[in-house]
This record gives structure tokens, sequence and C-alpha cells, in this order.
């Protein structure tokens, strides 16, 4: 099965691109913003540049994982994106899209999930007379999240480093 329902959310700051750029390009923060993502390790120690990969633990009620991203996305100062899973069959897409503007610099969070192995897809196969509600409440929940997270990178972004 292949999903393809996505979520975002937007804020604008009057921060400079920049700065913002330095923290939505750094997965290491994402721990600290989220009640899913516990932690994050790059897989290598070079900077992150399209092709790196990093892996990350969840954790959602009793239930953990391990994920590994890869990003296929990567324009400095206007997009960062990383696939979960394999590429040929992911997870999801998660990107960063930066847009500095006449009221300054707006930050996007978008996912789009695209049915890759997890357990959400382990479930609508398990269930999929509820795959249409579940699906819906999760992307709910992933938008109320990543409106935390971009908050979160903001206040980050605005402190002295």
């Amino acid at each position: 099965m292949r999903l393809q329902p996505n979520a975002f959310s937007s804020q604008t700051t009057d921060l400079p691109l920049q700065a913002v750029w330095e923290v939505a390009s750094n997965p290491l923060l994402l721990p600290s913003l989220s009640s899913e993502l516990q932690t994050v390790r790059l897989v290598s120690d070079k900077p992150l540049v399209l092709g790196s990969t990093f892996e990350g633990d969840q954790q959602r009620g009793e239930r953990h994982w391990t994920t590994t991203s890869t990003i296929t996305g990567f324009e400095p100062l206007h997009f960062f994106e990383w696939t979960v899973g394999d590429v040929e069959l992911p997870v999801s897409k998660w990107a960063f899209i930066l847009d500095a503007n006449a009221a300054g610099t707006t930050l996007t969070h978008k996912v789009t999930l695209l049915g890759g192995p997890s357990p959400l897809s382990d479930f609508i196969a398990e269930n999929p007379t509820k795959a249409e509600e579940v699906v819906q409440e999760r992307l709910v929940a992933l938008k109320e999240r990543m409106s935390i997270t971009i908050a979160g990178l903001l206040k980050l972004a605005s402190s002295p480093s």
C-alpha cells in the first residue's frame, strides 16, 4: 500500500534566514523538541550533506523502534529533507522549508506518509477498514507536534550560541 497524505505547519519569524537554517538543518536538535523522537545519532561524523544518514530512536506509548533516515534534499538556507526507511520504499519524507520574505523568515515543517514498513503500515494492513481514520488521526497528531517543533527551533535560533 502506498500512502501519500501529508501534513505541514509554518511560522514566520523576524529572525535572519541563516539563524533559522542553522537549527532547522541539525537533526540532533529534534529529540529535545519531540515527545516521540528520543535520540538521533549521525551515522558518520562528517558534515551532513545529500546522502548522509542518521538513526533515530522512537517511542510512542510502550512501542520502541529505531529508524534510519537518509538526507534526500539539501539546499543550504532553503530546504532540508530526509527520507525515513529504505529510500526505494520509504516510510515517510520529512522536510524543513525556509523562505526569506518581507515579513522575515518562514519556516515550514512538512511530512508525507509513504507507506513503507512501519508500525502505522502494519496496523493498516491488519485493520484496512480503519485505515483512513487512523491515518487522519496520525496526521493531526503530527501537525500538532510539528508546530511545537517549529516553535522550539525558532526559540533555539533566537538564543545566543
